[in-house]
């Protein structure tokens, strides 16, 4: 995810936009060696080390020594060089074995696919394979000599990849080694080109690294006035701390989730929302820690996580909680949690809770529900189900120590996102799993001791999601603010930077934020598949740049049970409980397997992406006929009496829930902010509640507007 704790990055997107929207100078992607890396590639500080060592064991005479002190000093031109003089065929043959051609990567397909939606597509790199061309086969390539014609490409619609070092398949002419370098430095075509190059276009350096410092360094030195970067704005994708190119915009993103650089593609989700938004404008379109007393999800077996179950009835679904000072006692200011929704956002209101738990039990291993739904899945099951479906270990639990809250001060109309707990008796520690437990199911009068046998065997099925396994989701609940359709989604104007929360937009933030604790349980535990509530799909795809499938699990579920492929399963199982038992039977036989099998080996995952869950148990193809009927006629064996499509429709969170579902979202927001705005005697000419100074017509109303 994209940095929003840093200005820096925030307003250098605001730059990219501004370029992007105003398409007054063309994009042009730098690619660099870190998006090779993603397909497996070493770097080049690796292929420098690789070929050293490949040296010292094979060549007579080597100068070892030499050798190791230039690694040191990060002088790889220089140890090139040296091992070009010493056995130039050698030199040759080991660069084009180091980047032969590798099979796909999940992290180098998702790259590919992003940047193959952008048209036309400019592309300069100094990577040598010849991965992206192989798979972007209609852009032009341009090799280095015949680099100056890409700069008069860029004046039309054509796409082409500039090899600014060379291709493997003409190895001998690649830029490696300290000669190479000079002949291209004192180039003077080139280096024009060059010039004419970022004087022309923005500029946008992705997978960035040590080897285009070295070359951009060694150009900036021998270009005139170190003029080489005009007009612009340029704009480098970096997880450094520091501007690595003096006057180019840093775009910064985090490395603690994903050490393998992944965030940086969130850069090309970006720009292509940003390039949708101008096209349809007139028509406007590191491996994180867990604490568990359950198990994970076995690659082998499947697990679905339903992150909202609230059964038919009346719940709350979010709290304001009031907080003092701890030093006076006065009143500090307030937090709000849970989803918050209202009857006026909620499209179609029917309960999907029982149908989306059926869904689970018949296409999933193992079904997580979140720890704070242990009451309402008890009630809505009944006791004997409920701890049929525990001891057999198809119900697991998930408590979540710490909540994402919107906080704000007293009186305070801009909050910011940040994590509470439910602390122990003590006020020490987050509340323990048994006492959560057993605040929520109570014993029976007389039943005590069985009960408490029931509870500890409930304990070990949760899974505790602990403070480690959160570090960093509010800052992650920002980052996604800076994705420009997850603003336009939720009406967050440009006046509100991510570290601010407004009061009206306190629920929709804390929506964005549940989907974000959401992928961290899924990617944590290795569950493939989650489904999230009202307006998820749409905020998933716009933060994360996921693909959610328009076939889904469900619709099989609801034909192995009713023989249709669109029945609410929830309402035929109230209708007739005894199905439930019969489900769990067929769990248990071939066919129950083999359909979980197939459903498993189709499910949606992109291995590469931040969300690597499939969003609602989106399936990749269709299950054979065989197989689903196979089953279908199993279950329908193992049941007393056939059982009969209701004629209740399914309520499911991808069809019906389109960017619509938002919109009732936005108008909630904006009767919020107008209300606000009438107890302090705003009105809509007035300067805005935030603060900016502009209307409030067309400051935090205008992005309100359905």
């Amino acid at each position: 995810m994209l940095n929003a704790d840093d200005p820096e990055t925030v307003y250098s997107l605001r730059f990219l936009k501004q370029t992007v929207e105003r398409a007054s100078v063309p994009i042009v992607l730098w690619v660099g060696a870190g998006a090779s890396r993603w397909l497996g590639y070493p770097s080049w500080s690796d292929t420098a080390k690789l070929m050293r060592s490949d040296f010292f064991r094979s060549v007579p005479g080597f100068d070892n020594d030499k050798a190791l002190r230039l690694l040191g000093r990060s002088q790889f031109p220089q140890l090139f060089q040296m091992c070009k003089a010493a056995d130039g065929q050698r030199y040759f043959r080991f660069l084009s074995d180091t980047f032969r051609p590798l099979p796909e990567t999940p992290l180098y397909a998702r790259f590919i696919e992003k940047i193959g939606q952008i048209t036309p597509l400019r592309v300069v790199t100094t990577n040598i394979d010849e991965a992206m061309e192989q798979r972007l086969a209609s852009a032009a390539v341009f090799q280095t000599t015949d680099f100056p014609r890409c700069v008069q490409l860029l004046r039309g619609d054509d796409s082409f990849i500039a090899k600014l070092h060379g291709s493997r398949s003409a190895v001998e002419s690649a830029v490696f080694a300290a000669d190479d370098y000079e002949r291209l430095t004192t180039d003077v075509r080139y280096v024009d080109a060059l010039r004419a190059l970022f004087a022309t276009a923005s500029v946008v350096f992705l997978g960035y690294g040590i080897q285009d410092k070295y070359l951009i360094g060694l150009l900036t030195r021998n270009a005139e006035a170190n003029s080489l970067f005009g007009a612009g704005p340029h704009f480098v994708v970096s997880s450094e701390g520091r501007m690595p190119l003096g006057s180019i915009r840093r775009i910064r993103y985090e490395l603690r989730r994903h050490p393998d650089h992944r965030a940086a593609v969130c850069v090309l989700d970006y720009i292509l929302q940003l390039i949708k938004g101008v096209e349809e404008r007139g028509h406007v379109a590191v491996e994180i820690p867990t604490r568990t007393m359950g198990h994970s999800v076995s690659p082998a077996r499947t697990g679905y996580f339903i992150s909202d179950l609230k059964p038919a009835g009346t719940w709350t679904t979010g709290q304001t909680v009031g907080f003092a000072d701890k030093t006076t006692g006065q009143p500090a200011g307030e937090f709000i949690v849970g989803l918050g929704f209202t009857n006026t956002e909620v499209p179609f209101r029917e309960s999907t809770a029982l149908h989306d738990l059926i869904v689970g039990m018949i296409c999933f291993d193992h079904v997580f529900l979140p720890a704070a739904a242990l009451a309402p899945a008890h009630e809505m099951l009944g006791s004997e189900t409920f701890w049929e479906l525990v001891r057999t270990d198809l119900l697991r639990f998930i408590h979540m120590e710490h909540q994402i809250a919107a906080i704000f001060p007293a009186g305070g109309v801009l909050g910011d996102v940040g994590a509470v707990a439910v602390r122990d008796k003590d006020g020490i520690g987050p509340l323990p799993v048994g006492e959560y437990i057993r605040r929520q199911i109570k014993a029976a009068p007389g039943k005590e001791s069985e009960a408490e046998r029931l509870f500890e065997d409930l304990e070990k099925t949760v899974t505790i999601f602990s403070e480690e396994a959160s570090v960093g989701a509010p800052s992650r609940v920002r980052g996604s603010f800076l994705m420009p359709r997850v603003a336009r989604l939720l009406g967050i104007g440009e006046a509100i930077t991510p570290t601010q929360v407004p009061r009206w937009l306190a629920f929709p933030v804390l929506r964005m934020a549940h989907l974000i604790h959401v992928g961290l349980v899924c990617d944590s535990l290795g569950i493939q598949a989650a489904k999230i509530p009202f307006g998820g799909p749409q905020l998933a795809t716009a933060a994360f740049g996921i693909q959610v499938a328009s076939e889904l699990a469900e619709r099989y579920a609801s034909y192995v049970i009713s023989g249709t492929f669109n029945t609410d399963v929830g309402a035929l199982v109230f209708q007739q409980p005894g199905i439930l038992r019969g489900i769990v039977r067929f769990r248990e036989t071939q066919e129950g397997e083999s359909f979980r099998r197939e459903v498993h080996d189709k499910l949606l995952g992109d291995g590469g992406a931040e969300f690597n869950a499939s969003i609602d148990a989106g399936l990749r193809r269709n299950i054979p006929l065989a197989i689903l009927q196979k089953a279908r006629d199993r279950l329908s064996s193992l049941l007393t009496a056939r059982p009969l499509a209701t004629p209740t429709p399914a309520v499911w969170g991808n069809s019906r829930n389109s960017d619509d579902t938002t919109a009732f979202w936005r108008a909630k927001s904006r009767s919020l902010l107008l209300a606000l705005c009438k107890e302090r005697g705003i009105g809509k000419d007035d300067p805005c509640i935030c603060g900016s100074g502009d209307s409030l017509r067309q400051c935090c109303l205008a992005p309100l507007r359905s």
